[in-house]
């Protein structure tokens, strides 16, 4: 019999009233870990004013995630005891003693938060031996900014039948009049801010790249404080690139710049400002080397090309021609190709088309002020001179691209027309187990997709019901698989059974993935066994056997 057990009263009384000594618990964290007692009284049925009043010295702890919160921010807080109460001389099951524990907020906050740990204890628990560790967490949304306190209440041992509050170290009615208790975290709500006001080669705010100079403003920050800028990862962590500055006056409001460094990373970073103690972080996204890729590559006189770029300034003008060989330094020399330009989006990204014209073209290219862009070229003359004159040697060619294109077909499976019932063979009841068979016939599966993908086919059933009465159980179904390629079929893997043994849950046919492609077409079908019990109900039983593809 365990510690809250319905039908072990005296036990309960005798397990409740054992709670003593603890052992550390290691994390860190911002209250404690600390030594620490509660009192705590046992009542029966929830009722009552208490009884059994006991001593719980444990290891204390209390932290919240983050440890400094924002205004609307959803705050995790999280309670733990290191060792937990010491059982009784009766047992406990895993799960019968769920933790509740009731915080209060003060200062800035107000309100109150509750924590749980439902699956408590996590394991058996002997008679005389620690309950184990206690991690209960629960939630609330900041409030205003200020200094703030979170206070424990009350902790309660919520075993439905016998019930354990406990409050500050001392003996009371717990339950109606708790005292809080020594755990106390103190915190700040924190409302500083920082924004980008502009970036020095940039028209919009959100992007910068090596060389330009991020101009911020910060408020709710230390006052008449130096800050530090860096650039960091997106959310906040990581090697920090760049050494920026700024101050603050004396209200905390202030500005500052950062000069993105040479090799920066590029994609989406933080701008994080901080003034010693509390830091503030606005994303920014770094934009990489200008890039342009082409379709097609290559083509004769007229052949119109599409452009993308990415890592353009956002909003620019970009400029896009025909190049000539390189024979120096970039940009190469233009060639007689008429230009067009294109705006770059939001995000640096370019689109747009070009039409090439002149024979020489070797490059088309893309600029913007200093940026500047280039992708390979290939001419493809549409006439040419094989011999000139009376010559005797010589020769030309015309080159022509082509492309094709494959579509993805399906991944599908069927089965012959009217063969969705299975019929096992009748039994006669006997007084002893007996098997009857039946078979699923063929499920044909096409794999048309034209991918490097596998696919599987699962087998679900439901438990047999019989009328008027009576259940034979889904697990006494078992299947022999088979699986082979369908006949005449050209298949890039080879299909693969699954194990025989109960059906449900089972895979009856797979096949695997392959670097080099997958596909074709595939039967499956399988052996069905169903055992019935001795004594089974007469009747008519009826099952659902489901085959999913994926």
């Amino acid at each position: 019999m365990g510690l809250f057990r319905t039908t072990a009263t005296a036990a309960v009384v005798a397990a409740l009233a054992a709670i003593t000594t603890a052992v550390c618990v290691s994390p860190a964290q911002a209250y404690g870990p600390t030594p620490g007692n509660l009192g705590c009284r046992l009542y029966f049925n929830d009722a009552g004013t208490g009884s059994s009043p006991t001593n719980w010295d444990d290891t204390y702890g209390l932290t919240q995630t983050p440890a400094t919160p924002s205004p609307g921010q959803t705050v995790t807080v999280t309670f733990t005891a290191a060792a937990g109460p010491l059982n009784g001389p009766v047992a406990i099951n895993p799960g019968d003693v769920p933790i509740v524990v009731e915080a209060v907020l003060g200062g800035s906050q107000s309100g109150s938060v509750t924590l749980s740990q439902p699956n408590y204890p996590a394991g058996p628990i002997p008679g005389n031996a620690r309950t184990g560790p206690i991690t209960a967490t629960g939630t609330y949304v900041a409030g205003a900014t200020g200094a703030a306190t979170l206070t424990v209440n009350r902790v309660i041992l919520d075993n439905p039948v016998a019930k354990t509050y406990c409050s500050a170290e001392g003996d009371r009615d717990h339950k109606a009049a708790p005292v809080p208790t020594h755990i106390v975290e103190s915190f700040t709500v924190f409302g500083g801010t920082v924004s980008v006001t502009s970036v020095t080669g940039q028209t919009v705010t959100g992007y910068a790249r090596a060389g330009n100079v991020i101009n911020y403003a910060v408020s709710g920050l230390a006052p008449s404080t130096a800050l530090t800028a860096t650039l960091r990862a997106a959310d906040g962590t990581g090697t920090p690139e760049g050494s920026g500055t700024g101050t603050t006056d004396a209200a905390g409001a202030g500005t500052g710049t950062l000069t993105v460094p040479s090799g920066a990373t590029s994609g989406a970073r933080t701008l994080a400002v901080s003034d010693g103690t509390n830091t503030v972080s606005v994303p920014i996204t770094i934009l990489g080397s200008p890039s342009i890729a082409i379709t097609p590559s290559g083509g004769g006189s007229g052949t119109v090309v599409a452009v993308t770029g990415t890592n353009w300034n956002p909003g620019s003008t970009v400029t896009i021609g025909g190049y000539k060989a390189l024979t120096g330094p970039p940009p190469p020399p233009a060639t007689s190709d008429p230009a067009t330009t294109a705006t770059a989006g939001a995000s640096g990204g370019i689109n747009a088309t070009f039409t090439v014209t002149d024979a020489t073209t070797a490059y088309i290219g893309a600029q913007s002020g200093a940026l500047f862009a280039i992708s390979a070229w290939t001419a493809s003359a549409d006439s040419c001179v094989a011999k000139t004159g009376s010559a005797t040697t010589g020769s030309c060619i015309l080159s022509y691209n082509l492309s094709e294109t494959v579509t993805a077909g399906n991944l599908s499976m069927a089965r012959a027309a009217g063969s969705g019932n299975i019929t096992f063979a009748g039994v006669t009841v006997g007084g002893t187990v007996q098997t009857t068979t039946g078979s699923l016939s063929t499920v044909t599966v096409a794999d048309y997709r034209g991918s490097t993908f596998g696919w599987s086919l699962v087998g679900t059933v439901t438990d047999f019901t019989g009328t008027p009465g009576g259940t034979i159980a889904k697990s006494n179904l078992s299947w022999t698989p088979a699986c082979v390629g369908t006949a005449g079929a050209t298949n890039a893997v080879a299909a693969v059974p699954g194990t025989p043994g109960t059906v449900d849950g089972a895979t009856l046919c797979s096949a695997p993935t392959s670097a080099t492609g997958t596909g074709g077409s595939f039967d499956a079908a399988a052996g069905l066994t169903l055992s019935v019990p001795a004594n089974q109900l007469a009747g008519t039983y009826a099952a659902t056997l489901t085959l999913t593809l994926s």
